[in-house]
């Protein structure tokens, strides 16, 4: 019996001119992959981006609410004595300062005033600022002779960002003549 033998297979012809393309296949899954990468680049810039623009916008208000804060402060410590706190709420506060300067810090909308010059904008509608009044001790008090210190806290919202400060200043007792 003889045994048929099967041709021999014929060789391609190497270069540009024996390759036609690529197939269908191998396009659709390097597109695939370019759509996966791509994506997954994207989501992460994406992320990053919504970072820096977070920060940067808690950078300003931090620095603009800690400037407020710190004049606030420097001026409650100016106090010329419990006597001479005229108004004391949680939203205002109305005091003589040792050079006999009539000082008021209120909260009017989403601005801190110091008397009628804007001190701070972008506050909270209805807790952007608390004033609080403690005796030596920390205890809530209700009469000006009793106040030791004055609580300050601050809260600042614009847009996504919201910025929250505490600071308090002590009241200079006034020495007896």
């Amino acid at each position: 019996m003889k045994s048929k033998s099967l041709p021999a297979p014929r060789a391609e012809p190497r270069g540009e001119a024996g390759r036609q393309g690529f197939t269908l296949i191998e396009l659709i899954t390097v597109i695939s992959l370019i759509a996966i990468i791509t994506a997954v680049l994207t989501f992460f810039l994406w992320e990053a981006i919504d970072t820096w623009a977070f920060l940067s916008g808690q950078k300003g208000i931090a620095m603009s609410t800690q400037s407020a804060m710190y004049k606030v402060v420097r001026e409650l410590k100016r106090v010329d004595g419990n006597s001479s706190i005229s108004t004391f709420t949680s939203k205002e506060v109305t005091f003589t300062d040792i050079n006999s300067n009539t000082i008021t810090f209120s909260q009017e909308g989403t601005s801190l005033y110091r008397n009628s010059d804007i001190l701070l904008d972008d506050l909270d509608a209805s807790n952007g600022l608390i004033f609080s009044y403690l005796d030596t001790d920390g205890n809530p008090v209700a009469s000006n002779e009793a106040i030791g210190v004055i609580r300050v806290d601050l809260m600042v919202v614009k847009g996504d960002n919201r910025f929250v400060i505490e600071s308090a200043a002590r009241v200079r007792t006034r020495r007896m003549e």
